[in-house]
């Protein structure tokens, strides 16, 4: 009788830590020590680097060491201090601190290793290498939204694609990294991305996701983003800081555009749009990529595009843009639809939709794409040469999924070259059981011979 009392204790104990695990998360509370350290371009990618990190919130002494990587480990020695900025971690936060610290006159195409802290409490010691200044090949990461059960599915994505390519110059989203800008959300994405976060640079455009939910409050910013990321303070003004903004990495150019933020401020569209243009004309490097979270065509079933998205797909068509890089649609497509460009188009852009998180959605029957796929979680390398941009699509097992390549000509014109073998690998077009009751007999029809043609 006793040991069955003691058993009923224990599990009147435990049955409620058991509840709380399926809707908690791992929740680590902010220390003396530095956290969440995230590495970007704050300008000139050969000669200057950023670094913000989490401390609890009574500690406000931010430092940053550098000094060129050398074998041995003398670093302290060798390393020059640099006194960074100190703020809360999020609006009204009391419990932790966000700091930040830009690294700048740093030499091109050196490997560096850095530390921050207070001077007493330091993060290890942790390498990069700037970009030569030199024309030279440049390769980078592209993930699609993250947003849901970010530590628990799309941590498999982000580690693998570093996995894979290990060398990448730098990691680019196109929105809806967190689902709600939350804690809970931005905890799960820095253990999602640990060391890689602190090693390589993010390059990152905003989703709708990123903003406060019409039924939370009035629609705001987020009270993380400014925290964690320090881009160029090349945007059409102060309001949009960290928002809009370009990077010149070698011979490309990353034009990185908050899409919410046209579609919410209907009186900034005519100057965010005419930025865009500039950016786009001005451009000294071969290429141009821009980022954006809302797809220019629809890519999942039952999505409609915005006013904005006809006046954006104007400017870049008008422009030249040569790859266009977008979420926000939770299903993959790619293509340039030559059906619907305008007359004033002489270089046609790709666009691609993709998705890296677990949350999928179903196919638009009108298809304009050249290659699609539903249910899978997918990470893009992308290489850029002087005459040709390489694109390739992996699913999260590593395996490739989508391929082609972009000729460019002496007049800047591209030409699509696809690899003989694509057409093999086997297309997934799965309809989530249930989601067939949301076509018609004829759109169905469509889909299933699109799947058969594949």
């Amino acid at each position: 009788m006793r040991f069955l009392t003691t058993i009923y204790i224990l599990l009147c104990y435990l049955s409620p830590v058991w509840g709380q695990q399926e809707d908690s998360y791992l929740k680590l509370e902010p220390t003396t020590y530095p956290d969440r350290i995230m590495l970007t371009i704050p300008g000139n990618p050969a000669t200057s680097r950023a670094v913000s990190w989490r401390t609890a919130y009574d500690n406000k002494i931010s430092i940053g060491e550098i000094a060129v990587a050398q074998p041995d480990s003398r670093m302290e020695a060798k390393a020059e201090r640099i006194y960074g900025t100190f703020s809360a971690w999020m609006e009204g936060d009391s419990t932790a601190a966000g700091h930040k610290v830009v690294f700048n006159n740093l030499q091109p195409g050196t490997q560096y290793a850095y530390r921050v802290g207070d001077g007493k409490h330091w993060s290890e010691w942790i390498q990069f290498e700037t970009s030569s200044d030199k024309a030279k090949e440049t390769s980078f990461l592209y993930f699609g939204d993250i947003q849901n059960d970010i530590r628990t599915h799309a941590s498999r994505v982000i580690r693998q694609a570093y996995r894979h390519f290990p060398n990448s110059d730098f990691l680019l989203f196109a929105g809806d990294i967190v689902g709600k800008s939350t804690e809970k959300d931005w905890s799960d994405f820095f253990q999602t991305g640990g060391w890689i976060f602190s090693m390589v640079p993010s390059i990152a455009a905003l989703g709708n996701h990123e903003y406060d939910s019409y039924k939370d409050r009035p629609r705001t910013f987020s009270r993380h983003w400014n925290q964690i990321y320090t881009m160029p303070s090349n945007s059409p003004s102060e309001k949009y800081l960290n928002r809009f903004y370009y990077i010149d990495y070698r011979d490309v150019r990353i034009i990185t555009i908050d899409g919410a933020a046209i579609q919410d401020n209907k009186e900034d569209v005519p100057l965010l749009l005419e930025w865009i243009d500039k950016a786009l004309a001005d451009n000294p490097s071969k290429w141009s990529v821009v980022v954006t979270h809302f797809p220019i065509f629809p890519c999942s079933y039952n999505r409609k595009t915005g006013t904005y998205h006809e006046e954006l797909r104007k400017v870049l068509e008008r422009r030249g843009a040569d790859l266009v890089l977008q979420g926000h649609d939770h299903t993959y497509c790619r293509g340039r639809n030559l059906s619907a460009i305008g007359s004033d188009c002489s270089n046609p852009p790709m666009y691609v939709v993709s998705i890296a998180g677990p949350k999928m959605y179903t196919l638009e029957p009108n298809f304009w794409s050249d290659r699609e796929a539903t249910r899978t979680q997918l990470y893009q390398h992308i290489t850029v040469s002087e005459g040709a941009l390489h694109y390739q699509a992996f699913t999260v097992v590593g395996g490739l999924y989508d391929e082609f390549r972009l000729v460019k000509n002496k007049k800047g014109k591209n030409r699509v070259a696809e690899p003989k073998g694509l057409s093999r690998i086997p297309v997934r077009m799965e309809i989530p059981n249930g989601d067939e009751k949301h076509y018609t007999e004829k759109e169905l029809q469509k889909y299933k011979e699109r799947s058969r043609t594949k």
